[in-house]
């Protein structure tokens, strides 16, 4: 697969056959994660007649997936295949129950409901990151990674533009407990696209003791700027660095590395949280996504409190529309500035928008503005995932890209927590003024980060 050496072009990333089918496979699982938002909340929602109580759990299922990096370290030592097919045979089984118990309930209690959204978070599967975990195996470091993770992040945004369409579908033509069965079924086949892959049985490989990176963690942290070299398109690259140290490519274009990102040797391995720089991205990352679930989660609540609740699906496929136009721009571009000034941009955009929608009392305006915040979200993704591969050594890189995921999902699971109180609090339309202020807070923040001189 030489094509995916050329950064020019996403269609040479898909070249290879099997590169095609285990991504396309993996979308459709990953679909289920875009779908499952809405129907599980309105889920909760119409068992208990408590829009409190389903953002709650929402809040719960977010938080509780902060396992998914030891999915990641599980995957490095046992290899994806037995790693996703048990999570996501436990997963697809939680989610039949919850379906069972809201089909059978005259309505179910609210201990009942975040017990099932601590089950479902201990057992979602790490499909995006295992996916990146491949692409890392498929592509080798370089532009051509930056161009895969691009693609991977437009396309996960499409799925955001079709899901909250399907939800809303599910929801005007049924009970919600419908879409957790489409769910089950979504996530089945994903996994199983991952799992049947080449890079899938493959575990971790011996850390470079030489890396510099793997002590970062001793006070020795690159700064903002990996310094491997200057930024491009939107992260980090080095065109006269070293060559990743993952492994060279064989003569199919496939990096020898595993596809977990490798692992360290005994006593060696360390953590990405160790890292200054892995610390300072995640910490803007949990605003990101408090900021992003405030934003759907003020949508639902404006359209539930108006009687239609599928109106937050085509709303929030309108931002998904948006957010896959600026995943394209983006990655279509060479950025020079740091990863942090990038962010601190795109949160200052994703703030700007919130603000604004916040005061909209029209349906059509509201779509209209968040068509801003929108572009913000997948150029946001994927800065982070490669800011995340320049700030740590390649054996760490599987599970910096699931903190990087992880934490988002907290900052989610805070934000719908959040937006749950301040929609009891003030009414259904303050979770977006709340949202946008996080968002700016996080892109002041960012762009105090991109102006503090780095470290070496």
């Amino acid at each position: 697969m030489s094509g995916t050496a050329v950064a020019g072009s996403y269609r040479t990333l898909l070249a290879d056959p099997v590169v095609a089918r285990t991504f396309v496979l993996a979308l459709v699982g990953r679909l289920g994660y875009a779908v499952l938002p809405l129907t599980f909340l309105f889920t909760v929602r119409q068992s208990t007649d408590s829009f409190a109580t389903a953002a709650a759990a929402m809040a719960v299922f977010g938080s509780t997936t902060l396992v998914m990096p030891v999915q990641a370290r599980l995957a490095d030592r046992h290899g994806q295949r037995v790693v996703l097919t048990c999570v996501a045979a436990g997963f697809v089984l939680v989610l039949g129950a919850a379906a069972l118990v809201a089909r059978g309930s005259g309505g179910a209690p609210a201990a009942a409901w975040l017990a099932i959204s601590v089950l479902l978070g201990l057992t979602a599967p790490a499909l995006g990151p295992s996916m990146r975990a491949q692409w890392r195996w498929f592509v080798p470091e370089g532009p051509a990674r930056v161009k895969a993770y691009s693609l991977d992040a437009v396309c996960e945004e499409t799925l955001y533009l079709v899901g909250p369409v399907v939800a809303a579908a599910v929801l005007a033509r049924g009970p919600a407990w419908h879409g957790l069965v489409l769910v089950a079924g979504l996530i089945v086949v994903g996994a199983a696209g991952l799992v049947s892959s080449p890079a899938a049985t493959v575990t971790a490989a011996p850390a470079d003791p030489d890396d510099p990176k793997i002590f970062a963690g001793q006070g020795n942290s690159p700064g903002p700027t990996d310094a491997t070299g200057p930024t491009d398109a939107t992260g980090p690259t080095d065109a006269t660095g070293p060559t990743d140290a993952t492994g060279p490519t064989d003569a199919t274009g496939r990096n020898d590395a595993p596809a977990s990102g490798g692992s360290a040797a005994p006593g060696r391995r360390g953590s990405p949280l160790g890292l200054a720089g892995m610390r300072r991205l995640l910490a803007l990352m949990a605003g990101f996504g408090c900021a992003s679930a405030l934003m759907y989660t003020g949508v639902a609540a404006r359209a539930d409190a108006a009687g239609h609740p599928g109106w937050a699906g085509y709303v929030e496929a309108v931002v998904g529309a948006a957010s896959v136009t600026g995943g394209l721009a983006w990655g279509a571009r060479r950025h020079r500035r740091a990863w942090p000034a990038q962010l601190a941009g795109t949160l200052g955009l994703l703030g700007i928008s919130l603000c604004v929608a916040s005061a909209m009392t029209s349906w059509w305006l509201l779509g209209v503005v968040l068509v801003g915040a929108g572009l913000a979200v997948s150029p946001s993704y994927t800065v982070a995932f490669v800011a995340a591969d320049a700030e740590t050594p390649p054996h760490l890189r599987t599970e910096a890209s699931t903190w990087v995921s992880t934490i988002t999902n907290l900052g989610s699971s805070g934000g719908t927590a959040l937006a749950g109180v301040v929609v009891g609090a003030w009414g259904a339309g303050a979770p977006l003024a709340v949202a946008g202020v996080v968002a700016l807070v996080a892109a002041a923040a960012a762009g105090s980060l991109a102006a503090t001189p780095s470290r070496s």
